[in-house]
């Protein structure tokens, strides 16, 4: 499959290209790294010594499946609709690869969330301020518009490979929940009451 872009890709990349200039470019060049694949590689390895450390080595395994089986189904998502990037004129960086959906929207929803699930789990100064979680959407989008204002990604990538991580995310996060649920049921002893006459 060879997916084409929509007809409002390229009025938004058409319009983006016309509001370039400095020190925006370079401003959204050091955005998008926040999102590259050793960033978030870093990130999780990260919160996966975290959890190991403070003995939630469910929770270290949550970050290491979710973004390890995350990243597989982009690579294939990639593969499967073939879309091309857009022009290379249009880019203000030099990138290879396929478009659809873009793996810095998907990848940066799925290990930044999980990362801000987990750190919400385990640090209860973060539970007592909940708003602290905000950043983390506001990075995920920040990272996602800088894939269309650097012209390598479509708009349609980015906004598919948001809801695609936050799919994942969801699943991710259910999933933990049903599995410790389980292991919970099967390892707690059972309480027997006995009711004496």
């Amino acid at each position: 499959m060879n997916l084409a872009p929509f007809a409002f890709d390229h009025s938004v990349t058409s319009w983006v290209v016309s509001l370039r200039a400095e020190p925006w470019n370079s401003l959204w060049q050091m955005i998008t790294v926040l999102g590259d694949t050793l960033t978030l590689v870093l990130l999780a390895l990260g919160i996966f010594m975290v959890a190991w450390l403070l003995d939630r080595i469910d929770l270290a395994a949550l970050i290491v499946v979710g973004a390890g089986v995350g990243w597989l189904v982009m690579a294939l998502l990639k593969r499967l609709f073939g879309r091309d990037r857009p022009p290379i004129a249009d880019r203000l960086i030099d990138v290879g690869g396929l478009s659809f959906p873009s793996g810095h929207a998907m990848m940066s929803t799925v290990v930044i969330g999980l990362a801000a699930v987990i750190v919400y789990q385990l640090y209860p100064q973060v539970r007592a301020t909940p708003g602290l979680l905000a950043l983390a959407p506001a990075l995920i989008v920040l990272i996602g518009l800088s894939r269309v204002y650097l012209g390598v990604h479509w708009m349609s990538d980015v906004l598919v490979g948001w809801v695609l991580g936050v799919v994942w995310l969801a699943l991710c996060l259910v999933g933990h929940q049903q599995i410790a649920r389980w292991v919970r049921q099967r390892t707690e002893p059972e309480i027997t009451v006995v009711v004496k006459n």
